[in-house]
């Protein structure tokens, strides 16, 4: 693969510290905002009482314009990412399905960064479900942590 600018490669796979190289700086804003982002959702969900007043007031000063924005903005962002997340858990059952015969021994070359990245995935996903049949609040709770912690999750994955 050509080295384009941005671009970092994985130098000694044993030190995975080491690894976490040069990132754009368009998509590194995103493993800071989304889990503070994460951990407000989580707080207002548990606690409605600290929500902003600024989202509960009329909306007729342009700070509430702009608070409304920014969550608007920022909620997009949290949603795409929590598709991503639900996209990877749900396809993670099918893909080590499909791996199977590579798993046992037949077959051809599989990639371990793969078979771990999936292999968790579908281990949180079991995790998730048991919470969901638990308490919908749990899971609530311990998805929105997920997506929002999922660009740090997903870099230190692969």
């Amino acid at each position: 693969m050509a080295k384009r600018s941005r671009q970092w490669r994985i130098t000694d796979p044993t030190k995975v510290s080491t690894n976490w190289g040069a990132r754009s700086v368009r998509w590194a804003w995103l493993e800071l905002v989304l889990p503070f982002f994460a951990a407000a959702l989580l707080v207002v969900f548990h606690m409605p009482q600290y929500l902003p007043r600024v989202f509960v007031e009329s909306v007729t000063s342009p700070l509430a314009w702009v608070a409304w924005a920014v969550l608007g903005a920022v909620s997009g962002v949290m949603v795409f990412s929590g598709l991503l997340v639900a996209f990877f858990l749900l396809y993670s059952p099918i893909y080590l399905a499909g791996k199977a015969p590579m798993l046992v021994g037949r077959g051809g070359w599989i990639d371990r960064r793969e078979i771990r990245f999936y292999g968790l995935c579908f281990v949180t996903l079991c995790v998730l479900l048991a919470l969901l049949l638990w308490d919908w609040r749990w899971f609530v709770s311990a998805f929105l942590l997920v997506t929002g912690f999922a660009p740090t999750f997903w870099r230190a994955l692969v």
